[in-house]
């Protein structure tokens, strides 16, 4: 009975992986999948995601409603496009194993082109109705999506969620159902990561990884809301919160300190 239960409990023998290179030659042997594969479930929810950005920029920067819609349809209809193809990149990487290995070639090709081409369609809209200051408060917003979008989508992907041409694909509806509980656990992820290294007394290798997190973090906020910190009352400095990268160190260190309890409870359970 025990031998049952662990041998259904670990269905990831049985996945097929591939290696960087496998999954290069695989997608360069047969341009097909592209077409395919071509992803309409993040076609759909990247256009949806993304068009809000470029209309709220507009609306902030007190341009007319005309212009702001125009300036989301238009990215709408470059991101349900692009997205489909991104997707069927991402999913053609699902299985490379070190994973390490997917996410940097995904993060290192998809974003740069999504963005040199969002970047021209954009320009030439901006040009022509005379927005440009606001073309590149959007797309720098943009691309901070595009960095979490990437490395989310490979996550779930891994996980035989929003993938399609495939014998685990399942409906839309479906995919949507399970994001909630997959939204929860990607953010749960690193300080997970980082506990169990505290818990394995990898010290240097947590320290370093809760100072990165930390920089990282601090340029995403800085590229969404234009402010270097974290501010209120009309832009006052918040005290104690003025050194680059504090705080996202101090959030992470929250959420390690809730991921032990939790890793605690689990362990007494067992």
């Amino acid at each position: 009975m025990i031998n049952e239960v662990t041998f259904e409990k670990t269905p990831a023998t049985t996945v097929p992986t591939n290696t960087i290179a496998e999954a290069w030659t695989n997608l360069l042997r047969d341009p097909g999948l592209f077409i395919r594969h071509w992803n309409y479930k993040g076609a759909i929810l990247s256009g949806a995601l993304r068009a809000p950005i470029f209309l709220i920029t507009y609306l902030i920067a007190r341009e007319s409603i005309r212009l702001a819609i125009g300036a989301a349809l238009l990215q709408f209809t470059f991101r349900f496009l692009f997205a489909g193809i991104g997707g069927a990149m991402i999913q053609a990487f699902r299985r490379v194993e070190p994973a390490w290995k997917a996410l940097f070639t995904i993060l290192l090709i998809v974003p740069v082109i999504s963005h040199l081409l969002e970047f021209s369609i954009q320009f030439s809209f901006a040009y022509a109705t005379g927005t440009n200051d606001h073309t590149d408060e959007a797309i720098t917003r943009s691309i901070c999506v595009s960095i979490i979008s990437a490395l989310f989508t490979l996550f779930i992907m891994r996980r035989n969620v929003m993938i399609v041409g495939e014998a685990e694909s399942k409906s839309l509806l479906s995919d949507i159902i399970r994001l909630p509980s997959l939204i929860f656990h990607f953010i749960a992820f690193i300080p997970n990561e980082i506990a169990m290294m505290i818990r394995r007394r990898e010290l240097t290798t947590a320290i370093l990884s809760i100072l990165a997190f930390g920089v990282f973090s601090q340029m995403l906020c800085w590229a969404v809301t234009n402010k270097a910190f974290w501010t209120f009352g009309g832009g006052r400095n918040i005290p104690f919160i003025k050194f680059w990268g504090i705080d996202g160190i101090i959030l992470m260190l929250i959420a390690i300190a809730l991921s032990s309890i939790v890793l605690k409870r689990t362990d007494k359970q067992i």
